[in-house]
């Protein structure tokens, strides 16, 4: 009889952008006949592909991807989608004996993952974005409780309630919560500053804790104590879960016992090089033209949207949206050509220097976003002392000329002494 096939370790590879992620999981999809997981908050949406880095179709052949291109710019995806799509597939594939593989950039839902650290799943309480075009009044007429759509009155033109006007309808919100006739998709009518105050009512602990005009956190809150039918708040249930064995001040324990974190390191200074690099070469393969289409269709027709929201917050693409609003894409093509012509032209075509603008303030926000990355793993996956940790091994990617022995063989030599139940070759940090 054939021993037993060990079961295979989730693989999971934290790094900051331009660190080598997607090229260290392919060699091991490869070679473990894994499946890749993506753990990007961006690369979920359709579309920017060259600006969200997303794996090429090239590469998506080589191993198979989960979680590239599941919704459309149009609509909200959180966290919370995430884990709720994420944790079938990965608990499908260890069922089926097949290596997961979870690599991505954005650390908090690779952390959604590993610990218990969510609560509820709330992802049927997502809605599209309300967004208005020129040609499109039916949001308008939908109640008398909506919004007025961004662009009607000026803010400055928008008439203020008066103080006593602001606690009476703060009263009534609270009258309507703690009754049970208030619906979830009405909190959506309300500004962020009257839902604050009706959380205060009912759960003090989270609107402390609460930005006033974190108006998704807010409703997310008042959607446990409305679920619960007014029985229990969000503060109730996140201290509940840092009580359970294996928990931590940071939320819930571990959700896997067999984890393996490769942590993809590189210097500074040759990061920023590489990530200039890789901001030129967007260029060459067809940024531009990227994102003009979807400034056509996706930002253009609509009066109102959220640079902070969505898609439309990724990097790559807010930074170009004065170039794109003041030029056409009669005037991208003239750039491109004189961005790509073998000759030098003496008469620089209009939006020459706008671009030049954009494009140094994109390398400026990469750079501290790989900063930022970078911050969040020590602070989150290394520096609460009361939280269970799985092994972290630290690989050096400075050198791409040593990216064989410095990088692949050492993830490989891990992974295989994980599989043969033997003590990896490397210390963890």
């Amino acid at each position: 009889m054939e021993p037993a096939k060990a079961k295979p370790p989730i693989v999971v590879i934290l790094g900051s952008t331009g660190t080598g992620k997607t090229k260290l999981s392919l060699e091991l999809a490869t070679r473990y006949g894994g499946e890749i997981v993506s753990a990007d908050s961006m690369q979920v949406y359709k579309g920017l592909d060259i600006v969200t880095a997303k794996a090429t179709k090239a590469e998506q052949a080589i191993a198979k991807h989960h979680l590239l291109d599941v919704v459309t710019p149009d609509r909200a995806f959180t966290v919370t989608h995430f884990r709720e799509q994420a944790l079938p597939i990965i608990d499908s594939l260890l069922s089926a004996g097949r290596m997961p593989i979870v690599v991505g950039g954005t650390n908090y839902y690779i952390e959604s993952l590993l610990w218990q650290v969510l609560i509820g799943d709330g992802v049927r309480r997502e809605h599209i974005r309300r967004r208005s075009a020129d040609d499109d009044d039916a949001a308008a007429d939908e109640g008398p409780t909506k919004r007025p759509k961004s662009g009607d009155v000026g803010d400055d033109q928008r008439p203020k309630p008066p103080e006593e006007e602001e606690q009476q309808v703060s009263g009534a919100l609270v009258d309507r919560c703690r009754a049970g006739t208030l619906s979830v998709d009405e909190l959506e009518s309300y500004e962020a500053p009257a839902l604050h105050k009706l959380l205060a009512t009912v759960d003090r602990p989270s609107a402390n804790r609460l930005h006033p005009n974190n108006k998704r956190k807010i409703i997310r809150a008042l959607e446990v104590y409305l679920d619960s039918g007014g029985t229990q708040t969000m503060d109730q249930v996140l201290t509940a879960q840092r009580a359970v064995p294996g928990a931590s001040s940071l939320g819930g324990p571990l959700r896997y016992g067999n984890v393996v974190i490769l942590w993809l390191r590189c210097e500074q200074d040759a990061l920023n090089k590489r990530l200039d690099g890789r901001v030129d070469s967007m260029v060459a393969q067809g940024l531009l033209p990227e994102i003009r289409a979807f400034y056509e269709q996706h930002v253009k027709p609509y009066k109102n949207h959220d640079y902070h929201q969505g898609i439309l917050q990724s990097i790559g693409f807010k930074e170009f949206v004065k170039y794109l609003e003041r030029y056409d894409a009669e005037q991208d093509q003239l750039l491109l050509q004189h961005l790509t012509a073998t000759t030098d032209s003496a008469e620089q075509p209009d939006g020459l220097a706008a671009l030049g603008v954009c494009l140094d303030y994109l390398k400026l926000v990469t750079r501290r976003y790989a900063r930022r990355q970078q911050q969040w793993i020590k602070n989150r996956f290394l520096g609460t002392l009361d939280r269970d940790v799985p092994p972290i091994y630290a690989l050096d990617t400075t050198d791409v000329t040593c990216w064989n022995a410095q990088v692949t063989d050492r993830a490989v030599a891990i992974i295989d002494a994980v599989l043969g139940d033997r003590m990896p070759p490397q210390e963890p940090v």
